[in-house]
């Protein structure tokens, strides 16, 4: 063969694999980064789907008009990323690159929740299920998985008390396991840090925490946490009830017999919860303490006050003689009328 001949069927052939090379990265463009999805789409993305039943699903909601190319840019542009479960939205007219992008970051939708601090469990389950995770049934279901805490608590009855009030930001669709777990982390969390802040607890976690629960629910005040936490350790040092009307209440709700106004009467109500007729902290946390409530437990202030009751002035007075409480009680009772 003439050397003519041959330059020439090798520029063939050359200019041949560019036009192919340069026909495959065209389509791969188009396909990618021309196309613009005809309309606005609400995609579920559910666990455990491997990457291409992903690709098919964004194919079948007209996100992506060929799967190919999809399965291209997942092998040499996904940078080791790999697409996240969840919900998202996609505007109308999005490009397919985009979508993918969106899915290998995880950027979906996100739901935020705020838990506030004294919650108790069913409050924090109606909250959830309002949110959309889950329904509240599920949610007192969850709360019996005391084997989360077991290294910390195994007496626990229930996650009441570890379920941490705070603001979390849920990607949409998430389970109810998952989120509790992020609320029972986010306890693990703050209890070591203030653990590791003060001197060794007077307790073990569980009776901290039930004595957390109890501050919680008495007092929103700063400067009062420590003194009302040191008056009921007072007073289960000396073997004396605790007589706590946040516990009677929560003793009520339990029984389906709490009406929104505590009496006298309630104080004889038979329930192991109720500090005015048994002895000790009660079976457990009443709500979910925060922060300050817990450090105040940890290391409650040390004092000689027995007794405290509302004050006219705001926030509590404090008694250290049964005598003091009663003159107390009595200014307050004055200032209702």
């Amino acid at each position: 063969m003439k050397l003519r001949t041959v330059a020439v069927l090798f520029a063939m052939s050359v200019v041949t694999a560019l036009a192919a090379v340069g026909g495959s990265a065209f389509w791969f463009w188009s396909q990618l980064y021309q196309y613009r999805s005809p309309s606005a789409v609400e995609l579920a993305i559910p666990e455990g789907l491997t990457g291409r039943e992903v690709l098919t699903i964004l194919n079948n909601h007209e996100l992506l008009p060929s799967t190919l190319a999809g399965r291209l840019y997942l092998r040499f542009a996904a940078e080791g990323r790999s697409m996240r479960f969840g919900r998202y939205r996609v505007d109308a007219a999005s490009r397919p690159v985009d979508v993918l992008d969106r899915l290998l970051d995880g950027r979906v939708e996100m739901i935020s929740v705020t838990v506030v601090e004294g919650s108790d469990l069913s409050i924090v389950a109606t909250q959830m299920a309002a949110a959309g995770i889950g329904s509240a049934a599920e949610w007192l279901d969850i709360a019996g998985r005391v084997d989360w805490i077991e290294d910390l608590a195994p007496e626990a009855p229930s996650l009441e008390g570890f379920l941490f009030p705070d603001t979390y930001q849920f990607a949409e669709g998430i389970g109810v396991e998952a989120a509790a777990r992020h609320l029972v982390d986010r306890f693990r969390s703050v209890w070591s840090d203030e653990v590791s802040r003060g001197p060794e607890p007077w307790g073990g976690v569980f009776d901290v925490v039930i004595l957390a629960s109890l501050v919680e629910a008495e007092t929103a005040l700063a400067l009062e946490r420590g003194r009302v936490a040191g008056v009921y350790l007072n007073r289960l040092r000396r073997g004396m009830l605790l007589q706590c009307d946040p516990t009677v209440v929560f003793a009520l709700k339990r029984r389906d017999e709490w009406t929104g106004r505590l009496l006298r009467i309630h104080w004889g109500v038979d329930d192991p919860y109720n500090t005015y007729r048994f002895p000790g902290l009660p079976p457990g946390p009443i709500n979910s303490p925060g922060r300050e409530a817990i450090r105040a437990a940890i290391s409650p202030d040390e004092h000689n006050y027995l007794y405290f009751v509302a004050s006219p002035d705001g926030g509590h007075a404090f008694s250290r003689t049964l005598t003091e409480h009663n003159q107390a009680v009595a200014r307050w009772q004055r200032s209702r009328r």
